[in-house]
């Protein structure tokens, strides 16, 4: 699929056909390339291991942080509109070490909580 300007579908120039990846074990080839011609080693741009790294911030907020967050949650709940409840409601339930959901939660929180401030200012 062709893209052109203008965001979204059908809307940035193609790559070109060389960096198409065919063998989808080789991903990231442009990465790969960079790497290899950067002068890193072999083991280094050819690796096909993932390598993730996951935030703390999650095993935080769902372990020492854990009260600190369903306060936070748990007030902005009080007063939060129909439409951020679902969000907040879902940010008082523990997620696994990937999970962004309580995060996104407490952020929620926090501008609801700043919004309702600056109304009553």
């Amino acid at each position: 699929m062709a893209l052109r300007r203008g965001g979204g579908r059908g809307s940035c120039p193609a790559d070109p056909a060389e960096y198409k990846i065919t063998d989808p074990a080789q991903g990231e080839r442009i990465l790969r390339d960079a790497a290899k011609a950067l002068g890193l080693p072999h083991e280094i741009w050819a690796s096909r291991d993932k390598l993730g790294f996951a935030s703390p911030i999650p095993t935080w907020l769902n372990g020492q942080l854990a009260a600190w967050a369903n306060a936070q949650i748990t007030t902005a709940l009080a007063d939060a509109p129909n439409a951020f409840r679902p969000l907040l409601e879902g940010g008082l339930k523990p997620g696994g070490r990937f999970d962004r959901t309580r995060m996104q939660a407490l952020m929620a929180a926090a501008w609801f909580s700043n919004e309702a401030s600056r109304a009553t200012a």
